[in-house]
């Protein structure tokens, strides 16, 4: 009896390794907010009806913070604004104590790289063919 054993796949590792979005559970943040303003808008409507942008906002945050890498360079998107970084112009990934990586460019730049932290560097590295090293790969 032979029978092909793979091995699990995390469920956190999407099917695309190229494109890194903000944990997906973050919209349940969104549904807590919602049921946390509930009552006081419903009771004071006029004065305090502006907290539904709160969770508003924060939806769209998550839904727009991204990270794709190709064989361009990286496609950067914040909630505000996308840039792309062609490989020419990449120097390395600093990764702060806190928050997201920032891609440093040879201009000195440092960008956010939405959805990219430290335990994604080994698929930040496949996805980049090599171009930004995984120090710990052995």
């Amino acid at each position: 009896m032979s029978s092909s054993i793979r091995p699990p796949v995390p469920e956190s590792t999407p099917r695309d390794r190229a494109l890194f979005r903000v944990n997906p559970m973050s919209y349940l943040v969104v549904g807590i907010l919602v049921l946390a303003i509930l009552w006081p808008v419903a009771a004071y409507p006029v004065a305090l009806g502006w907290l539904v942008l709160v969770p508003l906002g924060f939806g769209w945050w998550v839904a727009r913070t991204r990270t794709r890498v190709d064989d361009e360079g990286v496609h950067l998107s914040t909630w505000r604004s996308s840039r792309s970084v062609p490989w020419d112009d990449v120097k390395g990934v600093m990764f702060p104590k806190s928050g997201f990586a920032r891609l440093v460019t040879t201009g000195e730049d440092s960008l956010p790289m939405g959805g990219v932290s430290f335990h994604d560097l080994p698929r930040l590295s496949e996805a980049s063919r090599g171009r930004i090293r995984d120090p710990y790969q052995a």
